[in-house]
């Protein structure tokens, strides 16, 4: 079983993803930035909102944070580095999955300081492991 969502983002019409897709118990979160009203914040409270549309995501398929087993953020300047651990941690200090961090040169719009994508493996869903 397939479910796609979508959050009404800024480029998903045009470039043609979805935000969340389920296969069986298997979640993928595409990469994910802050929403308009929380670009004018730091990293901090840019990945804040990004973890938020991504719980936001994961509830439309039926997951939940406590299912995520890695996540790869994605910044601008590699100094935001504690800022965006600290959103990170703040979400995910008892769950601790896999994650990576690495500085880009750009992304998609130049007021983005960091996107975050996620994956998720539902315990029991038919089809995971």
């Amino acid at each position: 079983m397939r479910i796609v969502r979508g959050s009404e983002g800024p480029f998903e019409e045009m470039y043609g993803y979805s935000r969340a897709v389920r296969v069986d118990g298997h979640v993928t979160v595409a990469g994910t930035c802050a929403r308009e009203e929380a670009l004018d914040g730091d990293a901090y409270a840019q990945a804040a909102d990004a973890l938020h549309t991504i719980e936001r995501a994961l509830g439309e398929v039926g997951a939940e944070l406590a299912d995520v087993v890695r996540t790869v953020a994605y910044v601008t300047d590699i100094r935001d580095l504690e800022k965006v651990a600290a959103a990170h941690r703040a979400v995910f200090a008892d769950i601790r999955p896999a994650a990576t961090l690495v500085e880009v040169s750009r992304l998609a719009d130049p007021r983005y300081l960091v996107e975050i994508q996620a994956d998720a493996i539902v315990a029991g869903a038919a089809g995971s492991a």
